[in-house]
């Protein structure tokens, strides 16, 4: 019993601060996945921000934004002579935490595609909950051409007229909120695109990543490339590429970028290095998240740094590399996509992504 009030204690402390959300936290929403007792499911955002459990030894307000799973099950008593059955719930948190007891109140609310909806815990058999990027505050952003928070497999971008699928992939935990893992050869995320990054006299393309195995040799078909644009049809379809590689085939090696018709930037020289971590861009958490971008203008940007050329990387906010400028013309046709990881892959090369944005703009590295 004292554990047990020590546990409800500490985690009452964290509860308290909670409602002191973050700034990071202000785009992320809270889904829910509802399976009934008779095993239908569906999709919904919860209409409470938080709930109270009673259990035995007092009462705790749970805050939602730390719940992953609400179990339902009856709690069969005896008194005296009569046997009680009550409804119960087993809550399992997002640290892997676990507690049981009754909820106070006697429906739980969530808005669905087709109504507002109200059960009660009799009527449920467990719900999981999502924590996802609300990607509705950002689509007004001036400039904002895509937005993929890549934190689920169906991820619905029609408010930038873009379409994405994802195979074989996997949702794992990420720097905030939910991330995307690809793990195996096959692995792919597509990414159809409205515009054509071409044909864009200027923009940036930034995301965060995380490379588990960082210490891995490059090998010849198993580059861990972060994405490649295509454009169906045309004759160009691996020149817009960005990532990691022991050689591009045109002398450069380490985090490379290119654009065809506008330039190309690489850390290193081809052959400089023979894995991720040796290149020292990450510094001492070479497996950790970090963020990356891909920034181009095809007259020249003018952040110090780069001023005058057409194409640089930055990693963390900081520009890690610069590229010459390319006098060929490409003419693409309508119609491309953005491929999650780019290039053919022969090997098996874990890559977790998320939050790739697209601007119609050079943004200054400092302000990613």
């Amino acid at each position: 019993m004292i554990r047990q009030l020590l546990t409800v204690t500490a985690l009452a402390g964290a509860v308290c601060c909670l409602g002191q959300t973050p700034t990071a936290d202000a785009d992320i929403v809270t889904k829910a996945k509802v399976t009934l007792l008779d095993g239908s499911q569906f999709f919904g955002t919860p209409r409470f921000t938080s709930f109270v459990l009673v259990m035995d030894f007092g009462k705790l307000d749970i805050p939602l934004a730390r719940v992953s799973t609400l179990g339902f099950f009856k709690d069969r008593s005896k008194v005296g002579a009569y046997h009680i059955v009550t409804d119960s719930v087993k809550v399992g948190f997002d640290n892997k935490d676990i507690l049981s007891g009754k909820l106070e109140g006697t429906t739980l609310g969530f808005d669905t595609i087709f109504n507002e909806v109200h059960l009660e815990p009799s009527q449920i058999k467990s719900i999981t909950f999502t924590k996802q990027r609300d990607i509705s505050r950002s689509a007004n952003q001036p400039g904002l051409l895509l937005y993929v928070p890549l934190d689920m497999e169906n991820s619905d971008l029609g408010l930038f007229g873009a379409r994405m699928e994802a195979n074989k992939v996997r949702i794992v935990e990420g720097r905030l909120g939910n991330a995307m893992s690809l793990e195996s050869a096959d692995a792919r995320v597509t990414l159809h695109l409205p515009f054509l990054p071409y044909a864009m006299p200027e923009g940036t393309i930034e995301f965060w990543a995380r490379l588990p195995q960082p210490r891995q040799r490059f090998s010849g078909g198993g580059q861990p490339w972060f994405l490649n644009i295509i454009s169906p049809g045309g004759r160009n379809n691996t020149h817009f590429v960005f990532g990691f590689t022991a050689s591009d085939n045109t002398g450069k090696g380490g985090l490379v970028g290119r654009i065809l018709g506008i330039g190309t930037a690489g850390t290193h020289a081809a052959g400089a290095v023979s894995n991720i971590a040796e290149t020292g861009l990450l510094q001492d958490s070479p497996d950790g998240w970090h963020h990356y971008a891909l920034v181009w203008k095809r007259d020249g940007l003018d952040f110090p740094g780069a001023r005058g050329r057409s194409l640089l990387i930055a990693v963390d906010g900081k520009i890690v590399a610069v590229g010459d400028n390319e006098t060929s013309h490409v003419h693409p046709p309508e119609g491309s996509r953005l491929v999650i990881p780019g290039g053919n892959i022969d090997a098996a090369r874990p890559l977790m992504i998320s939050d790739l944005k697209i601007w119609n703009h050079a943004k200054r590295p400092e302000e990613s």
